[in-house]
């Protein structure tokens, strides 16, 4: 990683609005967010999901949540937002969690502090 291609990937994370800018082992490739299932932060990295792989991104998931549309993604939880057109179930359970269920069958949990806001959204 040279920072000129820091300073490429800085550039094309500002002016991209509908796609990311990500890294792989292939190197820097763009992402077009309608792909994106989940962007999550796993052991101090964030990675991004596709059905076509998961890939890693230097920005953290606050700069992603404020970049992505919010009509396309929601935070569930500190460390994941989801593409809403990517959830196939969602699992309300009497203790006030939401179990959610991506394309892929990826299951993963809305924390309590994000619940409200969900609800909000689907109108539940």
């Amino acid at each position: 990683m040279t920072d000129e291609i820091a300073e490429i990937m800085k550039r094309l994370s500002e002016h991209t609005v509908d796609s990311l800018a990500v890294f792989s082992h292939r190197g820097v490739e763009i992402v077009h967010n309608k792909d994106i299932i989940r962007i999550y932060a796993e052991k101090q990295k964030v990675y991004v999901k596709t059905k076509d792989g998961i890939y890693t991104v230097r920005l953290r998931l606050y700069e992603l949540e404020e970049k992505l549309d919010n009509q396309l993604f929601i935070r569930i939880s500190k460390s994941e937002i989801v593409n809403i057109r990517m959830i196939t179930n969602m699992d309300i359970s009497i203790t006030g969690t939401i179990g959610v269920t991506l394309k892929g069958d990826i299951k993963t949990f809305a924390s309590r502090r994000y619940v409200t806001k969900i609800k909000k959204l689907f109108g539940i």
